[in-house]
């Protein structure tokens, strides 16, 4: 049986591999016939013993100049799966949010005789719409949020709600909202090459406190450790973690988080942050030139909550002074503190149990079985 999966960035690589370690759990559940993992991803997926199609650790980009940079990688891969899909025995796929790729992805596998498993649907976070289209591309959605699945049920998808996943990746970790014996400050820069160049210099002048900076995979460590130092010389102290920020932020006092899927995981490690986004005057040029508007809020936790829990520095108001200004406020017995932990509590008991990758997989074997 063929099991293929597709995520198109650093968190989606995160809960795929996770999603392959339970598969295999239940696999005895499907009898003598054997599961042939595929898939598109990165360091993640392929450490889970997946066999790669093509590696998507580049693909994320946030401007129309950055995005041009990336079509040709994303193109590639995304005609490398729809050959594999169209040349396999028709099995289940499982697309993870990424949905320029994913939703096409799905749909060719529908018309090739798969069965499709949407995890975390592309803008679930949203209140007000969801992807009509899923209907038609898939058999199944797990969503990580409620309304999502309320939303996709009112237009017909056979959608479920288990909790956000980065709940059972946190599971076994037991983070403690103490923080009292902590001394370091986290910084997580961003998986994407321009959110570093952008962020970095700021942090440099802004962070006066041993700094443990928590690594995407994608991110070359000796080139970053290279920048970091011509930035920051004499910073001796400084440590530099690849591939486990869960660690980094359940040990350290405070975080410097660029906006994105980690502001949610610093929240779940009880880690009060500061939100940092810069991004190229270019982009500030086309977001003009097309009329987009900043929305009022970047960080999951803000949009979530609808309300601003933690501070959010974008752009020109990304200044060292405002940075510096923003990690004091968050001193051990401070309110500012204190309220966003209370936030962060909010948040805890709006994404639900946390068993949503177990149950997903769950899902998946029910699926698995019906193709047979």
């Amino acid at each position: 049986m063929n099991v293929f999966l597709s995520a198109g960035e650093a968190s989606g690589d995160a809960y795929a591999a996770a999603l392959v370690s339970e598969l295999r759990l239940f696999e005895r559940e499907l009898g003598d016939e054997p599961v042939c993992f595929a898939g598109i991803g990165g360091r993640r997926l392929a450490s889970a013993g997946l066999r790669l199609i093509a590696d998507s650790s580049s693909w994320g980009a946030i401007s129309i100049l950055e995005s041009l940079k990336v079509v040709p990688r994303v193109l590639g891969g995304y005609y490398a799966a729809k050959r594999f899909l169209k040349a396999s025995t028709p099995g289940l796929l499982i697309p993870i949010d990424f949905g320029y790729a994913n939703i096409r992805l799905a749909r060719h596998a529908k018309k090739c005789g798969w069965k499709v498993l949407y995890f975390v649907p592309p803008g679930s976070w949203r209140r007000d719409r969801q992807g009509g289209d899923l209907v038609s591309v898939s058999d199944a959605v797990s969503t990580p949020f409620s309304w999502s699945a309320d939303i996709l049920k009112a237009k017909g998808v056979d959608a479920h709600w288990y909790g956000h996943p980065i709940k059972q990746l946190l599971r076994d970790r037991m983070p403690s909202k103490d923080g009292s014996e902590r001394t370091r400050i986290a910084v997580l820069p961003g998986s994407r090459r321009h959110e570093i160049d952008q962020n970095l210099p700021v942090i440099a002048k802004a962070v006066r406190d041993p700094i443990e900076f928590g690594l995407a995979p994608s991110v070359d460590v000796e080139t970053f450790q290279r920048e970091w130092n011509r930035l920051a010389p004499g910073r001796t102290e400084d440590r530099f973690t690849q591939g486990d920020i869960y660690a980094v932020l359940t040990r350290c006092r405070a975080a410097v988080v660029c906006s994105g899927t980690a502001t949610l995981e610093a929240a779940l490690c009880w880690c009060p942050m500061v939100v940092i986004y810069r991004f190229p005057k270019i982009a500030e040029f086309e977001a003009k030139l097309v009329g987009f508007k900043r929305p009022q809020f970047i960080s999951l936790p803000n949009i979530l909550l609808n309300r601003l829990a933690v501070p959010e520095l974008v752009q020109e108001q990304a200044t060292p002074e405002a940075l510096t200004a923003a990690l004091d406020r968050l001193s051990d017995d401070s309110d500012a503190r204190q309220r966003q932990i209370e936030a962060f509590e909010e948040l805890d008991s709006l994404l639900g149990p946390s068993d949503a990758i177990t149950q997903t997989a769950q899902l998946a074997i029910r699926l698995i079985k019906a193709v047979r």
